[in-house]
């Protein structure tokens, strides 16, 4: 009668912890016609897969506690296709489009960071947009894609207070080819 009852315990336990992980990671695979990328939630973020809808995003994330929309920083994943040549020239080219519809925005290199299985990331750090925000942005490819990891965040305290996390996402960032 032991036995029984502790299975049963046991697997209780094994169901709430899962439904808090994923209550807390919210999604760990994004994919779309051709791409795809696994990624980790940072501790103490929620993860929204899909969120083109609401934000614009494959991917939308912002810490707990508070919503997409009124948090002090979020981070979002946008896929590309892969015309540019390089991700030097799909970096370059977006940040160009960035300044045509921001002209007074700074961009300055905030160095390479390295995403999951070793593959590089190159990081800029912008401000002065139209919405004022301060912002690390992360340009790295995909066998089908490129892709751009931002942490957007209100002010520059808060883009330092949460860049722990970006690097955690961009750590554990990894894509995929769409079988």
């Amino acid at each position: 009668m032991l036995v029984p009852r502790l299975t049963t315990v046991f697997a209780s336990v094994l169901v709430a912890i899962v439904s808090v992980a994923h209550a807390q990671s919210g999604c760990a695979i994004v994919y779309g016609d051709n791409w795809a990328f696994l990624f980790a939630t940072p501790e103490r973020w929620v993860s929204q897969c899909r969120a083109e809808r609401q934000t614009g995003a494959a991917l939308a994330l912002w810490p707990d506690g508070t919503t997409f929309a009124d948090a002090p920083a979020v981070m979002y994943v946008t896929v590309n296709g892969k015309e540019d040549p390089s991700l030097e020239a799909f970096a370059a080219a977006e940040q160009q489009r960035f300044r045509a519809i921001a002209p007074k925005v700074k961009v300055m290199p905030a160095g390479p960071m390295v995403a999951a299985n070793g593959k590089r990331a190159l990081v800029v750090r912008l401000s002065g947009d139209l919405g004022q925000n301060h912002e690390l942005v992360a340009y790295t490819e995909g066998p089908t894609a490129y892709f751009i990891v931002v942490l957007s965040a209100r002010n520059p305290q808060a883009l330092e207070e949460h860049r722990p996390a970006f690097q955690a996402l961009l750590q554990s960032f990894s894509p995929m080819k769409r079988q």
